[in-house]
């Protein structure tokens, strides 16, 4: 018989690391097993990795069975072969994980994501809302305001234009190479100004990769490249209006300006918003403790 460590009151000292594959795309994630529990999936942003949400995953695990995938591109997932990363691709990937995972009308998965991940969530919410029990989106956000502009402003040919030139640029771009783990989350602590010193190590730790000139770090640099073809924010908006599940949504106050978080509480209704005071893009870790609280109660709410 199969030891369940949260029925027993322990608790594993890490996740447990599995695989699958969507096609032909080998994907990674990690789990918290709670047989028998309501399932939560656990989405990162662009960038991060699963583990991003250790102190999330530890602290529901005695409640939930807790599963946090790698995105394709991302931490032990398989880069994508021709370097396209866009939400159809993203969304196929969390449809076959939930395949695995045996989620059903009968058996519907909570999904909390960050950022990025926040947007797979809420698109995947609306294509198959009969299997998202709840969801949380944390920081789903657009671009800085003068890249949302950009894009906006641009004729089809040019955006493809603009494409295939960061195409050409990211091929062609020079990976940063750390000389310690160290010097990597030194970086890490110098672009997130809320995150403390312990909280970098731990991400950057989980976040690199060592290689015969020194760490890098996991993801795939063409994650960066803005994706082409893409969910236009009317479709965006067609999906977000079909969400049917109770959903809240969690900002940080000191995040950057956009205008996508009033689109998505103007269409989705009957969504619940907090906006967290001391807190830029990462609230789960820049006010780790209020954004817990929050999704913890929100879960109480299962049926």
């Amino acid at each position: 018989m199969m030891h369940d460590p949260a029925a027993s009151g322990g608790e594993p000292p890490n996740p447990i690391a599995r695989t699958f594959a969507n096609a032909r795309m080998p994907l990674a994630y990690v789990e918290w097993p709670h047989f028998g529990a309501p399932l939560l999936v656990l989405l990162h942003g662009s960038r991060d990795h699963s583990r991003s949400w250790d102190p999330i995953a530890r602290a529901l695990q005695h409640t939930h069975q807790v599963v946090a995938p790698d995105l394709r591109g991302h931490g032990d997932s398989a880069w994508s072969q021709d370097g396209r990363y866009n939400y159809a691709a993203y969304l196929s990937d969390l449809a076959a994980l939930c395949d695995e995972l045996g989620v059903s009308a009968e058996r519907p998965v909570t999904l909390v994501g960050h950022s990025l991940g926040a947007h797979i969530a809420l698109r995947y919410a609306g294509t198959m809302p009969e299997h998202v029990a709840r969801l949380v989106a944390i920081e789903a956000v657009g671009a800085p305001l003068a890249l949302e502009a950009r894009q906006a402003g641009m004729t089809l040919d040019a955006k493809l234009r603009a494409w295939f030139d960061d195409r050409r640029r990211t091929a062609a771009l020079q990976r940063r190479v750390f000389a310690s783990i160290d010097e990597a989350a030194e970086r890490m602590l110098s672009r997130h100004a809320y995150l403390m010193p312990e909280q970098a190590a731990f991400l950057t730790y989980h976040g690199v990769r060592r290689k015969k000139d020194g760490w890098h770090w996991k993801y795939d640099p063409f994650v960066n490249v803005w994706p082409f073809p893409e969910l236009a924010i009317d479709e965006a908006r067609t999906l977000w209006a079909r969400v049917s599940c109770p959903t809240l949504l969690i900002y940080g106050q000191k995040s950057w300006p956009s205008t996508v978080p009033a689109q998505v509480l103007a269409t989705i209704g009957h969504a619940q918003e907090l906006r967290l005071a001391e807190s830029g893009h990462w609230p789960q870790h820049d006010a780790q403790d209020a954004c817990l609280a929050a999704i913890a109660a929100f879960l109480q709410g299962e049926s």
